[in-house]
């Protein structure tokens, strides 16, 4: 499982990262949603904006993409 965070720099952003961080037995990809890769990214999921949450399996299958706090920690309790 691949846990990306496409941050804009806000406390949001921070508070989404912090909490995938400290998720233990997934990979985590940090972009900034103003760079190119984070652009290129959100443009291949269709986020329209940052900060985001995307959660993508073994074969880059989405699982889960939200913003919402308790609706992360909900999938991943």
């Amino acid at each position: 499982m691949l846990v990306n965070v496409i941050t804009a720099g806000d406390a949001v952003s921070e508070k989404l990262m912090t909490y995938c961080n400290g998720l233990p037995d997934v990979d985590k990809k940090v972009m900034d949603g103003a760079s190119d890769e984070g652009k290129s990214f959100m443009s291949a999921h269709g986020v329209s904006a940052a900060p985001m949450v995307v959660v993508l399996d073994e074969d880059g299958k989405e699982l889960l993409k939200t913003i919402d706090m308790p609706e992360l920690e909900k999938f991943f309790a």
